[in-house]
């Protein structure tokens, strides 16, 4: 099934302090209605999808921009228009096969994308967005998970919307590496570009000198502020990472291809990732 969007409205369910789902209703034409329900899981890919696609809208000229600026604010009149209501039973005795179980991105062409929602139920839906409807669906998104006083959902999804982590490692003292390996959906690698290596060099509570680092995909060159703030972000996304949240550390980035064509495979991502390390321990000449 594919749906086309006239108006959304946007909700949320929760149990206490606990987030359940975001519920999505859409209207389509001949005022026909569809409702999801998006865990967090869901919910966060979906916004990968919308963020890669203004990551591209960011690199037109100016002139570009604008005309896609007003186009947006013409939809957003339109969508406003175009609320379908919620009723009380829609999300007091939500339907659990309306639950999104996974979300991919289908196709993007000119003016938009579709993605694909796979539900509880066994159905897919593949849901078309045009370029213009994009910010207000961003907009009702965020009103209800402020309305919901669950501002801190969007802090900590919007933070890893922007890179693929791929391995986390500690580098151990014999130079071997301890490492996780983070598996994902094929669609979301073709979203980045940039293979970048990270080496976080700090000291233990010995004063010993360490390092840990990891392997990502991101749209952004090494060399840059931008790969700075996900170095930073990755340390309260990963497990492994996260005891240098408070320590005070040298951080080493390396681009290992700009190629989005090229797959990098774990021994080379490794290999590299070890290269790094043994060149920020080097003695400094």
């Amino acid at each position: 099934m594919s749906l086309k969007i006239k108006g959304v409205n946007t909700g949320v369910i929760r149990k206490k302090d606990q987030f359940i789902a975001l519920a999505l209703k859409v209207r389509q034409p001949r005022n026909k209605e569809s409702l999801f329900f998006f865990p967090l899981l869901a919910l966060k890919d979906l916004l990968i999808c919308i963020e890669s696609r203004f990551s591209l809208h960011n690199q037109l000229d100016e002139k570009s921009k604008e005309k896609i600026n007003k186009a947006g604010e013409a939809a957003g009149k339109k969508m406003r228009a175009e609320i379908p209501a919620f009723s009380e039973d829609e999300l007091k005795n939500a339907d659990v096969g309306l639950r999104v179980n996974a979300v991919s991105l289908q196709e993007e062409t000119e003016k938009g994308l579709s993605v694909t929602l796979t539900l509880e139920k066994g159905e897919s839906v593949t849901m078309n967005i045009d370029d213009a409807q994009l910010t207000l669906i961003v907009q009702a998104i965020i009103q209800a998970l402020n309305n919901a006083e669950m501002s801190g959902i969007i802090e900590s999804v919007s933070s890893i919307l922007d890179f693929l982590p791929l391995y986390d490692a500690d580098c151990l003292r014999d130079g071997n590496l301890e490492f996780d390996t983070y598996q994902h959906p094929q669609w979301k690698y073709g979203l980045f570009n940039h293979y970048l290596a990270v080496i976080y060099k700090y000291k233990d509570e010995q004063g010993k000198e360490q390092t840990c680092g990891s392997v990502i995909k991101t749209r952004t060159p090494s060399d840059t502020e931008q790969a700075q703030s996900i170095s930073q972000r990755l340390l309260r996304f990963s497990p492994r990472l996260r005891k240098l949240q408070k320590q005070s550390c040298q951080v080493f980035i390396r681009t290992l291809t700009t190629d989005k064509a090229t797959s990098l495979t774990q021994e080379q991502c490794l290999r590299v990732l070890h290269q790094l390390r043994v060149q920020s321990v080097a003695p400094q000449a």
